[in-house]
């Protein structure tokens, strides 16, 4: 069969396979197509289920009897949950920072559940601490260089900001601005730069005149339209009598509330947790692996039962979604079931069936990883795929900008790979 012509040096390429296809299999879920169609994230991992199910069968030919073990279900209640959430994560934090985020985590679970469940031995304590320690200095460092660039209030508490990109028309928002705060005549606007609005003086004579919502009036010479004004207006707080921004109620989009109001936190924040999750609890789908081995299913003999129990767990989640969707509409069979989300099969089958199939190459040679290098060692170096999903965020969807700013997020990468490697280094065969 084809684990008795494996050897240790198979492991590292299936590992180093298996990187490649973990990086990557984010690529198709973050296209324009799936970002228009807004797509659940319980449809993009439902492709990813039934791709793994229809590859599975591949092994065959290559000399694997057809067998089942239930040890494929506990996998696939790890994986199709978290996959969910990593789908999510994904969409929400960027494919750099979620695939970085849940294979950092998932190296430190892979390495507790080695050393304290499996009994398998460090060459040095202090060692793989400091290993540890490298691998965390990276996580923090990939976040924080990942972090969205703060948004420029045009005024805020009034102040004036005149964009550095060139003039604004006269007619836009930025244009009436301009109009209704001119620059002062002795030093002028400097684009780029934040500038005060003049004061009014004490003198009566020289005070400006303000409307009944305290804005200050332009010049007789640069007077603005009633439609102008009204315009403005429309952005006034009635009680502070400040700005509100386009941007102001696109953030108030990005925000979740949770616990009744208690929690609120941004999409991207979300999005990050649910990549830990999905390192935390779906990093431990082969973990069962360990258990069938010594029942003879080993290597690729797993990946049927692998593909079997993952369809099981998805199909069961379609049916407690659509449970949920009965009681939220009280009952009505036909409504619950409509209210499903959409598979939009003629528009993301093509980018659905790569995603699983990038999936599916990269957990059979993780199985394979695993099996020949041990959950420790094996698992972990597949998690170098958080340098290739960095490198798609960077140079195909632009999630980190700035020259400077990616190179400081590579070398947070790099220290983080790095961690990963020494703590595969420190566990003793």
């Amino acid at each position: 069969m084809f684990t008795e012509r494996c050897n240790e040096l198979c492991g590292y390429a299936a590992a180093i396979a298996a990187a490649i296809s973990y990086g990557s299999f984010g690529v198709p879920v973050k296209s324009e197509v799936a970002k228009r169609l807004d797509v659940d994230p319980l449809v993009m991992q439902s492709y990813k289920s039934i791709m793994c199910f229809l590859c599975c069968w591949l092994i065959i030919p290559m000399g694997e009897p057809i067998r089942f073990t239930p040890w494929g279900i506990v996998s696939g209640i790890f994986w199709v949950p978290g996959g969910v959430a990593g789908i999510y994560g994904i969409r929400n934090a960027g494919l750099a920072v979620a695939v970085g985020t849940w294979s950092s985590i998932i190296v430190l679970s892979s390495f507790f559940w080695g050393i304290f469940v499996f009994h398998e031995k460090v060459k040095s304590i202090s060692g793989a601490c400091g290993a540890i320690a490298t691998l965390i200095i990276g996580i923090l460092g990939m976040s924080f260089f990942s972090r969205p660039p703060k948004k420029t209030k045009d005024i805020e508490k009034g102040e004036i900001v005149i964009p550095a990109g060139g003039d604004s028309s006269p007619n836009d928002e930025d244009g009436i601005r301009k109009r209704l705060f001119p620059p002062s005549p002795e030093k002028g606007a400097v684009r780029g730069k934040t500038k005060k609005v003049p004061k009014a003086r004490d003198s009566p004579k020289e005070q400006p005149p303000r409307s009944g919502n305290g804005i200050v009036s332009a010049p007789s010479s640069t007077s603005l339209t009633p439609i102008e004004v009204e315009f403005l207006l429309k952005k006034t707080s009635s009680a502070e009598g400040v700005s509100s921004l386009d941007s102001d109620i696109s953030e108030k989009k990005n925000l979740i509330t949770l616990c009744n109001g208690n929690i609120i936190m941004t999409k991207r924040q979300v999005g990050m947790l649910a990549a830990a999750f999905n390192g935390g609890w779906g990093g431990t789908n082969l973990v069962p692996l360990h258990f069938a081995s010594r029942e003879g299913f080993g290597g690729p003999g797993y990946v049927i039962s692998f593909a079997c129990g993952s369809m099981i767990v998805t199909i069961s989640l379609w049916f407690f979604r659509y449970i949920y969707e009965l009681h939220r509409l009280d009952g009505a069979f036909v409504k619950a079931f409509h209210a499903l989300p959409s598979f939009y099969f003629r528009q993301m089958w093509l980018q659905g069936a790569l995603s699983g199939i990038l999936y599916s190459l990269g957990n059979f040679m993780s199985i394979i990883a695993v099996t020949h290098l041990g959950q420790g060692v094996g698992y972990s170096f597949t998690q170098t795929s958080m340098l290739v999903s960095g490198l798609w965020g960077i140079f195909k969807f632009g999630e980190i900008k700035g020259k400077t700013t990616i190179l400081k997020w590579l070398s947070a990468a790099t220290l983080a790979v790095t961690g990963i490697l020494w703590l595969s280094y420190e566990h003793a065969a």
